[in-house]
């Protein structure tokens, strides 16, 4: 029986509570709190939650207790272990995404099809020719969605793949298609896409929450070879309910987790049986983790941290130098798989990988964030997703028994503080780092008595009900139709008479624009309205133009957005809906007072076509767009 030890109990104890109690408490969204937060969520849409968690718990927590520590899993003990992870895991997903969405499933494909939650599927399902797809990746790169525009890509592949497979299933591919349909507005694709390419985003889906879930078999082998069967049962039962894995359903980044920790698992073959073949196998996995994201880089130095703690710990000091020879092929074994993906569509397709990281990677370093404050905030940020318990275990006790795990985290997650590569949030794109500080804190948990193992899930499972039940992460994908609010033409408004598309099935029927001051920023205000009954198929784009003169060359101002800052495209609009579309307008400094006209119009973004424009008087008709009867007034700004 282990001894007690009341200090242990201060690690994952203390800074859980504090953040917690921010979380819940603490009013401003600075400091611990990173992200946005809601306290309204109603008593139906949480308690499912709080149930789902907590039964999760409670029968992890008893399976524990009849784990011997040093022995094996019955057969009854296995089946068990199974179907919780399994059905525990697809419950804490949906538990969690029902949180801010009513109907969980019609959640995740929104996220799955918006433009702005990742764009694969935008990219990925409409790919006809794959070689001309991958030759030319580096070149159409920029004009991709913004998150695939910044990857490799091994990602939208997933979505070729699908749509290749349904293409087989014509029938189902229909089925699929017609449900999804409604979901997919959100993109800026036309919602009457092919069938196999629509059900694509359902494959997508599936794989996504299937390797997410997967994780924990390569988690659970680790563990069990490198501290024994308990540990591994809770390693396995920990994963779960860190928070990043059920907040982050529909998110790509999900999958890498994996192929961190059977990477690892690879890598403990290469140091304790000398294997050339796992050494070969790791670098393949890294290709592939490289292919789909150049922000899987790091795993590869987790790796290396891993394997040179591990040597110190299995072979004697003496012996390391009769080794050197094996450690070498090996290490060459391993750049050689690193490289295998690549080189193969180098030969094959021309895809130039040093050429094709600038491109994607100097619009990613291009995004302008403060040194300092997010050499602690970028790591806080994936801490909190992992779970302040398990973090909090792996770094203040984890040196001695869970050394190479424990260093394989640390110094990876401190290198890329200091190097500065992240941009933005990294509670999602650093999800890879999940298991390895689950394994490492799960052998240190292991030793520990029952009281203590169960104070550890309570934690995590206390700090997964408050963050999911508070912090909204992904609710910025766009305005579903039903979330739309509905408005009326203000009284203020100048109203006009026009209409875009053959059919005329978008109508500009009104705008509001500011008297513009040289130099500042400030909004004009349209008013839209879907006329037809029959569905928009292509996303427009929406320009305004302050032109010079009427024949709109040169402009003092412009915009070019989607509508509704790009959360609301044309293709989710509803018949007779208004719309309230505003953007922003800033005039150039060198612009002389004066009045100056406005074009406003509409274009398809993918082939740059601007649909037909019809206006009564005094509006006119110009250049595939409406050039509106009041012009803009613009001053000097008031000093």
């Amino acid at each position: 029986m282990p001894r007690p030890n009341r200090w242990f109990l201060f690690i994952p104890v203390i800074p859980t509570i504090i953040y917690v109690l921010n979380l819940l408490f603490y009013p401003s969204r600075d400091g611990l709190i990173l992200w946005r937060r809601e306290f309204d969520v109603s008593l139906d849409a949480i308690l499912p939650l709080i149930v789902c968690v907590s039964l999760y718990s409670a029968v992890s927590w008893l399976l524990i207790r009849r784990i011997k520590p040093d022995g094996g899993l019955t057969r009854m003990q296995r089946i068990e272990l199974i179907t919780l992870v399994v059905l525990g895991s697809l419950a804490i997903q949906w538990s969690v995404t029902r949180v801010s969405e009513p109907d969980p499933l019609a959640g995740i494909a929104w996220r799955t099809y918006a433009i702005k939650s990742g764009g694969y599927w935008t990219v990925g399902a409409q790919v006809q020719d794959l070689g001309e797809f991958i030759a030319n990746y580096t070149v159409n790169a920029p004009e991709y969605p913004v998150h695939q525009s910044r990857h490799p890509p091994g990602l939208s592949l997933i979505y070729w793949g699908g749509a290749q497979l349904f293409k087989l299933t014509p029938e189902v591919a229909n089925t699929v298609a017609n449900w999804l349909r409604p979901y997919s507005c959100l993109s800026d694709v036309s919602t009457t896409v092919a069938a196999n390419q629509m059900a694509a985003g359902a494959f997508g889906i599936v794989v996504e929450i299937a390797l997410a879930m997967l994780t924990v078999w390569p988690l659970y082998l680790l563990v069990k070879r490198v501290a024994g069967t308990s540990a591994a049962v809770i390693a396995a039962l920990l994963y779960p309910l860190t928070p990043g894995f059920g907040m982050w359903v529909a998110q790509d980044d999900r999958i890498f987790p994996l192929v961190t920790i059977t990477v690892l698992l690879l890598c403990e073959a290469i140091v304790t049986e000398n294997s050339n073949w796992h050494a070969f196998l790791a670098g393949l996995l890294l290709s592939l983790a490289t292919f789909a994201s150049f922000g899987n880089v790091p795993m590869a130095l987790i790796a290396c941290i891993y394997v040179l703690v591990r040597i110190t710990q299995t072979e004697p000091f003496w012996r390391k130098f009769q080794t050197w020879r094996k450690r070498i092929l090996q290490a060459i074994l391993v750049a050689i798989g690193s490289i295998s993906i690549w080189l193969l569509s180098y030969i094959f397709y021309g895809l130039n990988p040093i050429e094709l990281y600038k491109v994607v990677i100097s619009s990613h370093l291009s995004i302008d964030f403060p040194y300092w404050p997010f050499v602690a905030w970028h790591p806080w940020d994936i801490i909190t997703f992992i779970g302040l318990p398990v973090v909090a275990i792996t770094a203040l006790a984890g040196w001695k028994k869970a050394a190479p795990l424990t260093a394989a985290f640390c110094v990876t997650l401190l290198v890329m503080s200091v190097l500065h590569i992240a941009r933005g949030e990294t509670g999602r794109v650093w999800l890879f780092f999940t298991p390895v500080a689950v394994a490492a804190a799960a052998v240190i948990i292991a030793r520990k008595r029952q009281g203590e193992q169960a104070l550890v899930i309570l934690l995590l499972a206390i700090q997964l009900i408050v963050m999911a039940g508070v912090l909204r992460i992904l609710n910025d994908y766009g305005i579903t139709p039903a979330k739309m609010p509905a408005v009326q033409i203000p009284s203020d408004a100048t109203t006009i008479d026009t209409r875009f598309g053959a059919s005329g099935q978008i109508a500009l029927l009104g705008y509001k624009v500011p008297e513009l001051r040289v130099g500042a920023y400030q909004t004009m205000t349209l008013y839209w309205q879907r006329m037809s009954p029959e569905p928009i198929n292509v996303a427009y784009k929406v320009f305004i133009h302050v032109a010079t003169n009427d024949q709109d060359q040169t402009r003092v101002a412009s915009d070019d957005t989607g509508p509704v800052d790009w959360l609301y495209p044309t293709t989710c609009w509803q018949p007779g809906q208004i719309i309230e579309d505003i953007h922003p307008l800033t005039t150039s400094i060198d612009t002389h007072p004066g009045q100056y006209p406005i074009f406003v119009g509409l274009y398809d973004p993918h082939g740059k076509v601007r649909p037909p424009t019809f206006a009564s008087p005094p509006s006119r008709q110009m250049y595939g767009s409406i050039l509106l009867p009041q012009p803009a007034n613009v001053t000097i700004e008031a000093r």
